[in-house]
């Protein structure tokens, strides 16, 4: 496990060749094993194959242009109708979810990487209106990323993220 965190990268090239059904379910279903925040599971998932549909997410969204190259790309979304049952919870159930959407889309791209395929995280909350268009969202559906998966056309070493600057001892500043 840990050299596949440390092997994870952010990839933006990618070869056309299409991923399996098996390893497109074993990312999906490592996402939805994510842990979420009083069992409440607020994910919703849409698989995205279409060729027009991702040349207009480049076209709303230019950071995720690379989408127009993978063979597939998955927007995690979270069900706020799911949040609003969250008993006796007295803080935003919006903000849990969200985490809950995060823990997901961690999941996936780690399963990616361990499946030998390439993924990037791209943020989806600042072009919701556009998301809800284009997938037909109900309103209740608050998406939160995209995950672009495909084989990788690019290469990295395995990097140790470790960085004695950001730890703190017990209280900040003690190093």
């Amino acid at each position: 496990m840990i050299n596949t965190i440390l092997k994870r990268r952010s990839i933006r090239k990618y070869k056309p060749d299409p991923i399996s059904g098996g390893d497109l379910r074993t990312i999906i279903s490592a996402g939805l094993s994510a842990p979420s925040g009083c069992n409440a599971r607020p994910w919703e998932i849409i698989v995205i194959r279409d060729d027009e549909s991702k040349q207009k997410i480049r076209s709303f969204y230019p950071f995720a242009r690379f989408c127009t190259e993978s063979p597939v790309s998955i927007l995690v979304c979270f069900n706020q109708q799911k949040t609003a049952r969250i008993p006796g919870v007295s803080f935003n159930g919006d903000e849990l979810a969200k985490m809950d959407a995060a823990a997901c889309i961690q999941n996936m791209l780690l399963s990616a990487t361990e499946l030998n395929l390439g993924s990037c995280w791209c943020h989806a909350h600042e072009h919701m209106t556009q998301y809800r268009e284009l997938l037909d969202l109900p309103e209740h559906i608050i998406p939160v990323g995209l995950v672009v998966l495909g084989y990788t056309d690019e290469e990295f070493e395995l990097r140790d993220g470790y960085n004695a600057e950001v730890i703190h001892n017990e209280k900040w500043g003690q190093k």
